[in-house]
């Protein structure tokens, strides 16, 4: 009896094992218990299984040790459990041939099309994995991803430990439905990929390891099935996880730059001389429901039910350390005083939702954790009516009357990226000290008393298609930001060395991307900031006098940005843009491109897109108000009042060109102190661009590529300022002067007494 039922266990897993004995399985057919020792998986059949691309290839796999206990008594209540010691799995990346598929895929070597008990037995047992290690090699990169204590069961649909399996499905007779939910969880996430030094050497020599840990997390499936044949007919997933700590160099940034156009690389020559096969055709889902009659669904499967698949990614907390390399090759501006400069990032809540296919005119309202409608909901509508408009305006009777009946099938594909908090840190360096450090970049949330639903960053990307049809004038794809309210503090250090990181992070892309990139097709793109203010510290007063203010506040109620035009009743022409502006900019003495700025202004001023502007973006903010004050949380004095600002850049490869104006009066009321103030700051940020200016000269020396010159224009019509003077006595240059002392004094007495 137990080699009969070894035999046949050899006989089914035979298909996805190798070299299987009945020597390998330990089998108590009553209790239900069976024991494999060290299977080796056909890496073939997996590949197939898992679908990898064919830049992707499973080198060896092998299972240390598998127990499987089965419930014979309780199968309908308790699930059949399997344990399994470890599982290590070697992976090649490789640009060779891929290997030949089987003709029927091994997810469909039953002949057996119904669904069953045996299917419902299977889709509720619970697996639980020690250890799960993948390693990948390749000529340049190797790496590994290592899961520890990863479990895989089936939970009630509040994700509850279920005492019962059939409380973990919910299901519909009248519509031949089912909802089943699972969870996968884990204690330790490892990801770790390394660049070699020599393309000879192996992944124990490679260099500049990329190392992501990560505490406990999760992943829920619910799953919705169709109780006919089985089929998945929606899903959802959500990714749990934990706080992230993630510390990142130079030289790491740099391999992951070259690790990820090494794969790009690899997929395009895989895409070029082995395109990929059609799938094979499927059966439709069918659903079987009473003719004539209504559908009554049941309350607890309705509350449960989604109508689409979507993927979610939920992360409690990221810490981001990002480090500079003191012991690196790279040479430095000249009088670079960051040694070993570091940022930390923090993010708080962060959401990242995926939905494949959705309909592009639908209201959102059944996204889990979305508040519809919103700017973003309201904005995409507009776009989406105006661009149909023109599409039926540009076709004949016969495309007007196609593109009218599929228009409402519009489908769309939507990422939602969503951070509940979000703190950037000044540079540190090593000489820094913990409590001396402040923010670069604050939220305002606690202050402004937002809502717990609101969120910091609001980031949305859609892409449309025409399900039925590939020919029909398909909606440009729209990307929508909406960040605050915030405050940025201007800080000279963290300035220079975020200049410094881009470059290393540009020069990394231009030497790792070997092969030409596709052109990025062009997107509606619109940038909404909600409540910023900028603070700019003034350069330390001369005198104790606390009538000098300490710091500069330019704030707006909003700021938006947009390639695409806002509506005239909120966005005025330009006033101030004409050819007696352009003739003065152009007689200005600029340090570069001012030829190229006048021509793209005289081109914009004939209602023309100039020539060779890769994209134009229109500005506009809400009033603007400048204030000073001494320091947080002190009594602030304006200095500009409310004043509304409208404007155009015109980006080119070479150059970005910015025309600004007011479109209200100036007005600016400043006293004495103010004014020594911002005299002394305007010297200060002149010297201040100076330096980044050599700073530039210095980068731009080793790239071949120099960067793009930034033309700034800003019109005024009118401006009106008033200056007060300062009440009381005024102090004396003497008073405060370290050279001047009682004894000076008394001694220049003396002298004028003798000559008298």
């Amino acid at each position: 009896m137990t080699s009969i039922l070894k035999n046949q266990i050899i006989k089914h897993l035979s298909k996805f094992a190798r070299n299987l004995k009945p020597e390998q399985i330990s089998l108590d057919v009553l209790k239900g218990k069976s024991k494999l020792q060290f299977i080796e998986l056909n890496e073939e059949v997996l590949t197939d299984v898992l679908e990898l691309p064919p830049w992707l290839r499973i080198k060896q796999a092998f299972c240390t040790g598998v127990t499987v206990s089965v419930p014979w008594t309780k199968l309908k209540s308790a699930p059949v459990q399997i344990f399994i010691d470890e599982i290590n799995v070697e992976v090649v990346l490789t640009s060779g041939p891929p290997h030949r598929k089987q003709d029927r895929p091994a997810s469909a070597l039953s002949d057996n099309a119904s669904y069953g008990f045996a299917d419902k037995v299977v889709e509720g047992l619970s697996l639980y994995i020690n250890t799960v290690e993948i390693n990948f090699d390749s000529d340049a990169f190797g790496g590994s991803f290592m899961l520890s204590r990863l479990s895989v069961e089936s939970r009630t649909p509040g994700w509850q430990v279920a005492q019962d399996l059939r409380q973990t499905r919910i299901s519909c007779p009248v519509i031949n439905r089912a909802l089943m939910f699972k969870q996968i969880s884990w204690q330790l996430l490892r990801i770790e990929a390394s660049a070699k030094t020599d393309r000879n050497e192996k992944r124990c020599t490679i260099n500049a390891p990329l190392r992501l840990i990560t505490s406990g997390g999760k992943i829920r499936l619910a799953l919705k099935k169709n109780t006919i044949d089985g089929t998945v007919v929606n899903a959802q997933i959500h990714m749990l996880l934990e706080d992230i700590l993630w510390v990142a160099t130079l030289p790491q940034l740099r391999s992951a730059i070259a690790f990820s156009s090494y794969i790009m690389s690899l997929v395009r020559q895989s895409e070029k001389e082995y395109p990929p096969v059609a799938p094979l055709p499927t059966r439709p889902v069918e659903t079987i429901t009473p003719n004539g009659q209504d559908v009554t669904i049941s309350n607890t499967f309705r509350a449960f039910d989604f109508d689409q698949t979507s993927h979610h990614l939920h992360i409690k907390k990221v810490d981001l350390h990002l480090c500079d390399d003191a012991h690196s090759s790279i040479t430095y501006p000249p009088e670079w005083d960051i040694d070993s400069g570091a940022m930390q990032v923090t993010l708080y809540r962060v959401l990242v939702d995926i939905y494949p296919r959705t309909l592009a005119s639908c209201d959102r309202r059944n996204w889990p954790r979305y508040s519809a409608p919103n700017d973003f909901t309201r904005w995409i509508e507009t776009r989406l009516a105006q661009q149909f408009s023109i599409f039926c305006s540009d076709t004949d009777e016969a495309g007007r009357t196609r593109l009218v009946h599929c228009w409402p099938q519009l489908m769309s594909f939507n990422v939602v990226l969503r951070i509940h908090d979000l703190i950037i840190q000044c540079v540190s360096d090593a000489t820094s000290k913990k409590d001396s450090l402040q923010n670069m970049f604050t939220s305002e949330r606690h202050l402004r008393s937002l809502p717990n639903d609101q969120y910091i960053v609001h980031f949305e990307f859609a892409n449309f298609n025409h399900p039925m049809s590939n020919t029909l004038p398909v909606p440009a794809p729209a990307s929508f930001l909406q960040l605050g309210p915030f405050s940025i503090l201007f800080d000279k250090r963290t300035l220079r060395w975020c200049l410094y990181i881009v470059h290393n992070i540009s020069t990394a892309f231009e030497q790792s991307l070997g092969f030409e990139m596709e052109p990025i097709p062009h997107s509606d793109v619109r940038i909404d900031l909600l409540m910023p203010k900028v603070i700019i510290p003034f350069p330390a007063p001369s005198s104790d006098d606390r009538r000098f203010p300490l710091r500069l506040l330019i704030s707006f109620s909003t700021l938006s940005l947009s390639n695409t035009r806002f509506d005239r009743d909120i966005f005025k022409p330009f006033e101030m843009l004409n050819k007696a502006t352009i003739n003065y900019a152009s007689n200005a003495k600029l340090l570069g491109g001012g030829s190229t700025l006048t021509g793209d202004l005289m081109q914009l001023l004939g209602s023309n897109i100039p020539v060779g502007v890769s994209d134009l973006f229109w500005l506009r903010t809400s009033p603007a108000w400048v204030d000073t004050d001494h320091g947080v949380n002190t009594k602030s004095l304006p200095v500009i009042s409310d004043v509304c600002f409208s404007g155009v850049i015109l980006a080119r490869p070479e150059q970005l060109n910015v025309y600004v104006e007011p479109t209200t009066q100036i007005n600016a009321v400043v006293d004495h102190f103010q004014f020594i103030q911002l005299t002394r700051l305007s010297t200060s940020l002149s010297d201040f661009f100076d330096v980044l200016a050599r700073d530039q000269k210095h980068f731009d020396s080793e790239r071949s590529v120099p960067s793009p010159t930034v033309a700034v224009l800003v019109a005024i019509k009118q401006a009106r300022a008033s200056i007060l003077l300062t009440m009381g006595l005024m102090p004396s240059p003497y008073d405060n002067c370290p050279t001047v002392t009682e004894s000076v004094l008394e001694c220049l007495s003396e002298r004028r007494r003798s000559f008298n």
